[in-house]
């Protein structure tokens, strides 16, 4: 902690030797001045607690001196304690007061009440120094949090256009499906176009939720197996589509070998598809180049190899400027406006990508950037490699419709959601799969049903009001309900998956419902054999 430092000012020096001795200590640093001339110096350069000056000096005098103390703007405000012999003579007090003093010592010095007054004073100016550090920090914080809610309100007025946009194709072209009379053809452009846009927006949503569940330390990670070539594979695939509808070239290196890693693919996939995806965003010509370096890296368990691999983003965009380099990976922080109009995005891919990579063992950085030449981002990631492929994966190529038909035939369906529009999605669903459907808009009315009726399969909304699916479900459980349970839950965490199963689910579907998942999960609990389950591509 920094000392706190007086400052003794008389022209005698066993005077000074004798205070100084009185009230040093450890956290007091003590300066001295013979005249006061030799003070004004010290004044100007030190912040002092407190200054002890004597009244009788040749030259100027002790009043003369806090005169002119209290004029100067850097030293109005310090406390000076006068010191002087003339015990007797009020008329010294009352000059000694007119001129700012705090306080007068009498000599010869007590001891005693020295280190009173000048401990008192020395506790004043600790507290003072505390409570500027206090508000110091208050504003530092202050500032922060009005950057944060400005950056914010440019985020939510980004986020209005990137919801607007796709939302109004929806609503666009189902009005034009709903009203004109329309080719078959078109028709299915028009719901292409409402199925794109859509996507576009469920992504944006998760991306958000990504971004939240990262800031409150909640992101959920998985670990499988998974092959580096095909994953790589993958992607090249998605995002070739891309770079060839704007004209320009994707190049990703391929692995020599086809290693087997232990991680999160999905995440590594969502990292890779946000930074080579902008990449190409951000390109009007040339080419996006993708490197892989795969090396040895150290791991914390004997038993496992680790490797560094390197993904190496390297495209001929629009490049980065000094401003933007500095917000590129700042949450709600979007390069401006104007970017987000003309190339579209929430401006949260990078941030969440650089936290993903770091949760991961790795890190997403920038390597470098100039304008209208193009970027290059460097991903690095420490996996644990268990192997290597020896044959290549047999992939389905089967679909839902060998499920549709007799597989189905005769069974019974309780569809609980209290937003009658997705009761009526999913009857449109299922209407095809020769089953019985029937629908309940409550908890409780579920539960009149299930006993009432034979019921093969619940498909139970959890949100809902008055009774909850929790509470239905686990009243059916109590009751004796034996037949499958699904919920049905716009909450996509694993927490909530837990809490459904708990409370006695059998499965978990998570909105926006997929047609394909949803007669899958049908058939895993309506027919008798499970293992024969062909895989949904």
């Amino acid at each position: 902690m920094e000392k706190t430092k007086l400052l003794i000012v008389d022209d005698h020096h066993e005077n000074i030797l004798f205070l100084s001795h009185l009230i040093s200590g450890e956290d007091i640093q003590v300066l001295s001045a013979k005249s006061a001339e030799e003070a004004l110096s010290l004044l100007m350069n030190h912040d002092f607690a407190l200054a002890l000056m004597d009244v009788q000096m040749p030259g100027m005098s002790g009043f003369e001196l806090a005169r002119l103390v209290r004029a100067l703007k850097k030293t109005r405000h310090l406390p000076m304690i006068l010191m002087t012999s003339r015990q007797q003579d009020r008329s010294v007090v009352f000059e000694g007061y007119e001129t700012g003093a705090v306080d007068f010592l009498f000599k010869p010095l007590d001891p005693h009440a020295v280190r009173s007054k000048v401990r008192t004073f020395v506790l004043l100016e600790q507290q003072r120094r505390l409570l500027n550090k206090q508000v110091h920090e208050m504003e530092l914080l202050k500032k922060k949090a009005e950057e944060a809610n400005l950056a914010k309100s440019h985020f939510l007025a980004n986020i209005s256009h990137e919801i607007r946009t796709p939302l109004g194709a929806v609503l666009g072209f189902a009005d034009i499906l709903s009203q004109d009379k329309l080719s078959e053809s078109e028709r299915h452009e028009f719901l292409e176009v409402i199925r794109r846009n859509g996507e576009l927006l469920l992504r944006l949503i998760d991306d958000i939720l990504d971004l939240t569940k990262i800031e409150a330390q909640r992101l959920e990670f998985e670990k499988k197996e998974f092959s580096l070539l095909d994953l790589l594979k993958d992607i090249e695939a998605v995002l070739a589509f891309r770079a060839t509808e704007k004209g320009i070239a994707l190049n990703v290196q391929s692995v020599e070998e086809n290693l087997l890693f232990v991680s999160d693919p999905l995440r590594i996939k969502q990292i890779l598809f946000n930074v080579i995806g902008n990449a190409i965003k951000f390109t009007c010509k040339g080419q996006v180049d993708v490197k892989v370096k795969v090396e040895d890296a150290v791991s914390d368990r004997e038993s496992c190899q680790a490797r560094k691999i390197t993904f190496t983003v390297r495209d001929t965009g629009m490049g980065l400027t000094v401003d933007e380099v500095q917000k590129l990976f700042k949450p709600f922080a979007q390069a401006d406006v104007s970017t987000a109009r003309r190339f579209g995005g929430t401006g949260l891919g990078l941030v969440i990508s650089q936290q993903l990579a770091q949760k991961l063992g790795g890190d997403l950085k920038l390597i470098s950037s100039e304008v209208q030449v193009g970027s290059v981002f460097e991903i690095t990631l420490v996996l644990e490699e268990v192997g290597t492929v020896t044959h290549s994966p047999v992939t389905s190529t089967a679909s839902i419709e060998p499920l549709v038909g007799s597989s189905f035939e005769g069974k019974v369906i309780l569809i609980v959601d209290d937003v009658s529009d997705n009761r009526l999605l999913i009857d449109r669903y299922l209407r095809h799969l020769n089953v019985s459907l029937l629908q309940a808009g409550s908890g409780i009315e579920a539960l009149e049903l299930a006993f009432e009726r034979h019921i093969d399969l619940i498909l139970m909304d959890i949100q809902m009001p008055l009774m909850d699916g929790y509470e239905a479900v686990q009243r059916l459980r109590r009751n004796g309900f034996t037949a499958p349970i699904v919920a049905l839950t716009a909450h996509a965490t694993r927490e909530e998956t837990l809490k459904c199963l708990r409370a006695g689910c059998d499965a978990v579907l998570t909105k926006p419902i997929r047609r394909g998942d949803l007669i899958l999960s049908l058939h895993d609990w309506l027919c008798s054999n499970r293992q024969e389950l062909p895989m949904l591509q």
